[in-house]
């Protein structure tokens, strides 16, 4: 049973500054409705390993307000991916961006849960509630986007090697922060030369690799050319080939005259 009398108990974890934050998401569970595989405007998600649990809307002792979320955990399962609370796109995350995560927990026995971002940018956070209903106040800063994209997954792990206990959420707020330079592999610096040991490739990035001749029929292909240089030997000669190379997406086209 909850108590009403609740130790505070604040955790601040530190984050870079980048002016003013632009609030893409917030959550406070008081308009909240639950069905079957939702918590207010997130999914909550049992993905089997032998976990079990329930969930819903805590009104009697709240963390904040009239009601929080509520998940009683009666088994972890077998991996921390079994059971998600899941903020699943909705919003679309930029490139370089920043994301702070704000939100207050309590649990009933101590334990180690995940939070996580994966899809756009994998960032992991263990969070080590202290359990005895002590509130918890956090606020994590996600590593940079490394792409822009609407199916960044923000999520709480109450999977494996969590412990079952009864956790209460309440008052999540995500802030776009500013955004940083991210470097996007590309092929701008794709460079091929031929010598008398054959073509010699320096790549920027690891790359697919096609040789074709005028006519455009396929000489040669290789799925996976290292970064950096590296010959490729051709028994062809005194004619023009065509070099594609690609990586990520990116698609460069060299010719180089074969003597």
């Amino acid at each position: 049973m909850k108590s009403k009398l609740v130790t505070f108990f604040l955790i601040m974890l530190p984050f870079a500054s980048f002016g003013e934050n632009n609030v893409v998401y917030s959550e406070n569970f008081e308009n909240a409705s639950v069905t079957e595989t939702t918590l207010g405007n997130a999914a909550a998600m049992n993905y089997g390993g032998g976990a079990l649990w329930t969930f819903g809307l805590e009104t009697n002792y709240p963390i904040d307000g009239a009601k929080s979320a509520y998940f009683n955990i009666t088994n972890t399962g077998s991996d921390w991916w079994t059971l998600q609370y899941r903020i699943d796109s909705k919003f679309a995350v930029k490139q370089g961006a920043q994301y702070k995560v704000s939100f207050k927990i309590q649990s009933s026995i101590a334990s180690t849960i995940k939070f996580r971002v994966e899809a756009t940018a994998d960032f992991t956070q263990m969070l080590n509630l202290k359990g005895g209903y002590n509130l918890e106040e956090y606020s994590i800063t996600t590593s940079p986007m490394d792409r822009d994209g609407d199916n960044a997954n923000f999520m709480f792990a109450f999977g494996s090697p969590a412990v079952p206990t009864e956790i209460w959420l309440d008052d999540i707020v995500i802030e776009e922060l500013g955004t940083t330079a991210v470097n996007k592999p590309s092929l701008k610096n794709f460079a091929v030369h031929y010598s008398d040991n054959g073509l010699t490739v320096d790549s920027p990035q690891p790359c697919s690799l096609e040789i074709f001749d005028t006519m455009g029929k396929l000489l040669a292909s290789y799925a996976n050319i290292k970064s950096g240089e590296t010959t490729i030997p051709l028994t062809i000669r005194h004619q023009v080939v065509l070099v594609k190379a690609q990586h990520a997406g990116f698609m460069v086209q060299k010719k180089v005259l074969v003597n």
